[in-house]
């Protein structure tokens, strides 16, 4: 389910079903990215995660987030196609837009994660992870041996595009 975080409605509906979650004694997780072109390896990012938890928040920067992050010309899909496009695979059970890294904080306040999941882009980097204090642990998931990103994805998109 997509929801807005701004939106005290839908938050609440989030926050009584993770009641009921816990209840379970279910963990929640919670993540966030870009998401930019999605492909095979956020998937199988998000399966990972899931092994570590039942119930999985993701967060999906901005579009004003990631131009931020990533520069001009990015993203090259609109926020509400991508928070959408994350919310349909499988592993995850809900997903947001996030403007700026206050809505994270703000997310983990609300849902309070049993676990924060980050690539391992912060391994050796853990102390730089937001909200940690929300979470009852942080857990690193390791790129796979042959993960492509959306920007090495681009990179060759443009070395084939230059050479014609």
């Amino acid at each position: 389910m997509v929801f807005d975080l701004n939106d005290p409605m839908a938050v609440e509906v989030v926050q009584t079903y993770l009641q009921s979650a816990r209840l379970q004694v279910h963990r929640v997780g919670l993540t966030s990215g870009s998401f930019d072109l999605i492909h095979f390896h956020h998937a199988l990012y998000f399966i990972r995660c899931r092994r570590y938890c039942d119930v999985l928040i993701v967060g999906v920067d901005s579009d004003e987030f990631v131009r931020e992050r990533k520069g001009e010309g990015r993203p090259i899909t609109y926020d509400s196609r991508r928070v959408m496009m994350v919310d349909m695979i499988k592993p995850v059970t809900f997903a947001f837009i996030m403007n700026n890294l206050k809505d994270f904080r703000t997310a983990a306040r609300l849902t309070t994660p049993s676990v924060i999941f980050k690539s391992d882009a912060f391994l050796g980097r853990e102390s730089e992870i937001v909200c940690k204090e929300y979470a009852g642990e942080i857990r690193i998931i390791r790129d796979v041996v042959d993960h492509s990103s959306t920007t090495e994805i681009l990179r060759q998109a443009a070395k084939i595009v230059a050479s014609e």
